[in-house]
């Protein structure tokens, strides 16, 4: 598990569920990180809902380092800055 990410790109999503037809809105987080078994650096893509992104104690900027925290059921719970 990688512990500190940079983030590198955001994009805003806003679509309809194609098995319950619910409307979902948030944002794509697209990071980066260092790992010894990677010639280069990781990419890794994750997505925080509207509710929870507005919630957020840090909202990083692109070229922020932060560290991503996550509640018991595997979904962004916050960011920390680094």
């Amino acid at each position: 598990m990688n512990d500190v990410y940079e983030l590198v790109g955001m994009r805003s999503v806003d679509f309809t569920g194609s098995g319950d037809g619910k409307k979902v809105e948030g944002m794509n987080l697209y990071l980066t990180y260092e790992d010894v078994h990677i010639e280069g650096v990781g990419t890794e893509k994750v997505f925080v809902t509207s509710k929870r992104f507005d919630s957020l104690s840090f909202v990083p900027e692109i070229g922020a380092r932060c560290r991503l925290l996550y509640n018991k059921y595997g979904k962004i719970a916050d960011i920390v800055p680094v």
